[in-house]
């Protein structure tokens, strides 16, 4: 394989911030505005719970698969092109469930929104495309840390948008969304990076893949309600199967889809063994333990009684102060490597999330718990991806960005957040689903003991030289201070 380049024209950097911060807030909102419209929608179709939470988990499903192979067709085909291609398909989704007014059709919009989810990676590889090196940190962190904010604001939103204008109305904003993404997307500069030796696709690579992670995904999902059923079981053991023949086939193959071969760097395997358990732990944290300690009644053991109202402003204040600070993680990280700020990351998502130990009645010290969860988490989302960008080419960006970072994230919040809900409802109150405190406190020490295994991973990741003191990136074609001319050469690194 060779690259290949080519003269592109300067972008200044704050508008690539702009582009990037617009294109991610496609996928935040079409994840978060779901969760605001659960309660609405199984009153309009009169479905349970179960059916209507397949709006998320076909999402989920297809989001897993999308993001894996993403990131390969990024690196061959271009990033600029497939990111057009996905907000295209994810445009499609919206318009779907709109038009089709039934859960079907919504149901099969989710699936074509859920490739939106292949985004991020694509971003990360090319903000080595157009940023200069030293500021490829700070281009990460903005773009991971407008998750935090763009959700809660999210969230809020749609929540207007039901008691405004009905359902119909989020996936009209959604489309609009997607559509601004497009149109903001064309103004960045031609992929440079270019895989000029394709070779044979591996279709058989990328048609197990996906497959493998759904029925992972999708019994560990449903074992929530089901139990280790033999149905939960089944779907676990056939996905492994694939999983494995995947693996296999992918290290035999000369030009496979995913290159498994990355893995056979240190750093690269400690870097996902952080990942893994950060979101078995602290990143799937929020999705239980934070809304029970919130909405649960007061007279229970474990329960603040906020209303959803209230508990989503609590929660816009912590994404906005962890945004806020998203940009110092990725100096940080520019300075002094990724490695340092992914250890305090963790350290603050177990300090916060442990604070919910002794909060189970008591709002001054749960809002502080939250707030320092949530920025434990933003260092976390926003270092992971650097430290591989500090360990791998550039070439291979976004395939290892896609597979270490949003594939494994994806997969272990999943499983945190069965394994938690699992604990949670281990002992509750008698005719209630609310935890005992011993449920809860269970739950809490999950979330340490995970967060502590993550935290030995990331310290015995080698020390990598920061982008601040690499120079050029062979793709840095964004306008820096330095910068005066209107076209740039890119340059390659040696």
């Amino acid at each position: 394989m060779s690259l290949t380049t080519a003269p592109a024209k300067v972008r200044p950097f704050p508008l690539i911030i702009a582009i990037f911060m617009i294109i991610e807030l496609t996928p935040i909102f079409e994840v978060t505005m779901m969760y605001a419209a659960i309660p609405t929608l199984m009153g309009v179709f009169e479905a349970d719970a179960a059916t209507i939470s397949w709006v998320i988990t076909i999402f989920l499903l297809v989001g897993a698969g999308t993001a894996a192979i993403s990131g390969r067709l990024g690196d061959i085909y271009g990033r600029k092109r497939v990111l057009i291609v996905l907000m295209v398909i994810s445009a499609v989704g919206s318009i779907i469930s709109v038009v089709a007014g039934n859960l079907e059709g919504i149901l099969i919009g989710r699936a074509f929104q859920g490739t939106s989810a292949g985004l991020f990676p694509l971003l990360i590889g090319l903000a080595r495309e157009v940023a200069p090196a030293r500021k490829v940190p700070l281009l990460i962190s903005l773009t991971s840390g407008i998750g935090l904010i763009g959700g809660s604001v999210g969230a809020l939103a749609a929540g207007i948008l039901l008691q405004t204008s009905g359902w119909h109305s989020m996936f009209v904003v959604s489309a609009v969304l997607a559509v601004a993404a497009i149109l903001v997307a064309l103004i960045l500069p031609k992929s440079v990076v270019a895989v000029t030796v394709r070779g044979r696709l591996d279709v058989l690579g990328a048609l197990v893949m996906a497959p493998a992670i759904a029925a992972i995904l999708f019994g560990f999902t449903i074992s929530r309600s089901q139990g280790a059923s033999p149905v939960v079981v089944g779907l676990i053991v056939v996905g492994a199967v694939l999983f494995i023949f995947w693996v296999v086939w992918e290290l035999r193959i000369k030009n496979p889809m995913f290159n498994l071969r990355l893995f056979r760097t240190r750093s690269l395997v400690l870097t996902l063994i952080a990942t893994a358990f950060a979101s078995i732990g602290i990143l799937s944290a929020p999705a239980l333990l934070t809304p029970i300690l919130q909405q649960t009644p007061a007279d229970m053991p474990v329960g603040l009684g906020l209303t959803p109202t209230q508990a989503g402003l609590y929660g816009l204040i912590s994404g906005t102060i962890a945004f806020i600070l998203s940009p110092l993680a990725g100096r940080v990280a520019g300075r002094r490597g990724g490695k340092i700020v992914l250890a305090v990351g963790i350290v603050l998502g177990v300090i916060g999330y442990a604070s919910f130990l002794f909060s189970v009645h008591n709002l001054p010290l749960a809002i502080v718990g939250i707030v320092v969860g949530s920025v434990g988490t933003v260092f976390i989302t926003v270092s992971v991806p650097i430290v591989i960008v500090e360990n791998v080419e550039a070439r291979d960006t976004s395939e290892a960005v896609a597979l270490t970072f949003t594939v494994g994230r994806t997969i272990f919040s999943a499983i945190g957040t069965a394994v938690i809900g699992i604990v949670l409802a281990s002992s509750t109150v008698p005719d209630t689903t609310a935890p005992t405190i011993e449920s809860w406190n269970a739950g809490i020490v999950l979330v340490i003991i995970a967060g502590a295994i993550a935290l030995a991973a990331t310290i015995a990741i080698r020390k990598s030289t920061p982008m601040s003191q690499r120079g050029e990136v062979i793709e840095a074609i964004a306008q820096d201070d330095t910068t005066s001319d209107q076209e740039a050469e890119p340059v390659r690194v040696n």
